[in-house]
């Protein structure tokens, strides 16, 4: 399983990858656009390109996009629907432009009815449509905190059945945990991945969001926190990913910077948990190639 973390793009979409070298990351994930504000920045093509070279060069892979804050696409409103829907289908533009391989979405916020879910779905099978894959959207399971959709595979599942279109999961550990699934137990974790193998598939999995968290098990509250400083632990954490069933392409860190050690001590803590390859996926090595 290849690591890496979300890493700022702020000043150029190049400074993600200067910083994935210094850490020593063989995967990243990114925005692609400032996540707090509505207004798009067009991306010269020469800032294209470069990336995607400095990207072959530095072996990094595989590469996920995370959609923007600011989006809903469980929204109600007519306004924020067509927000979205534009929104999205710009990211996922310029993510195919950047070979992505995936480009991440939380299900929106809305009340936990047939209704939220086929908007959803709306949403996501239009813009698919419109920009096919790659990159594979990927749905990522939620905490379920506040009016959060998608805090269990079978909210997931409908969404993909609905959508009409290709989509694939990404599974975030502090999520999991937060809506209460005891990741620290072999039968937390069997819940879980049952749940998913009975619902959207495990050949869905394609990405795992690796965070500990601040919050408690089923607290249905979203706080990521250092890998073993949470209540998951290290333990809950290498006992989750020790599970046969698990067959992912990457594991992304997007745990907290708050002093410049911060991600060296979290990569290296993931590296003691997880065994890493020294070749890429098959699916990333082709794009990886100069």
């Amino acid at each position: 399983m290849r690591l890496g973390f979300h890493l700022s793009i702020a000043g150029s979409l190049l400074r993600a990858i200067s910083q994935a070298q210094r850490l020593g990351c063989q995967a990243l994930q990114i925005f692609v656009q400032n996540p707090r504000v509505w207004r798009w920045r067009q991306v010269d093509p020469a800032e294209v390109r470069d990336f995607i070279r400095a990207r072959r060069r530095a072996g990094l892979g595989p590469l996920m996009v995370h959609l923007s804050y600011l989006p809903n696409l469980a929204a109600t409103e007519p306004l924020l629907q067509q927000q979205t829907a534009a929104r999205l289908a710009q990211e996922l533009t310029l993510a195919r432009a950047l070979e992505a391989d995936y480009l991440v979405v939380h299900p929106g916020h809305g009340e936990l009815s047939e209704a939220s879910f086929q908007r959803v779905a709306r949403t996501l099978g239009a813009a698919v449509s419109q920009v096919p894959p790659p990159p594979l959207v990927l749905l990522e399971n939620t905490a379920g905190q506040g009016r959060e959709l998608g805090w269990r595979p079978d909210q997931l599942q409908r969404i993909m059945d609905l959508s009409g279109v290709d989509l694939g999961l990404c599974l975030d550990t502090a999520h999991a945990f937060a809506a209460g699934f005891d990741l620290r137990s072999p039968a937390g974790v069997s819940q879980l991945l049952g749940e998913i193998a009975r619902g959207p598939g495990l050949e869905r999995l394609k990405m795992l969001h690796l965070n500990d968290s601040k919050a408690d098990l089923n607290s249905r509250v979203d706080r990521h926190w250092h890998l073993g400083l949470g209540h998951l632990g290290l333990d809950g954490l290498r006992q989750f990913l020790a599970h046969p069933w698990l067959k992912l392409h990457g594991a992304i860190m997007e745990t907290p910077k708050r002093h410049p050690a911060d991600d060296w001590r979290n990569l290296l803590t993931a590296r003691s948990l997880v065994p890493t390859p020294t070749l890429n996926p098959p699916a990333a090595a082709a794009r990886l190639r100069p």
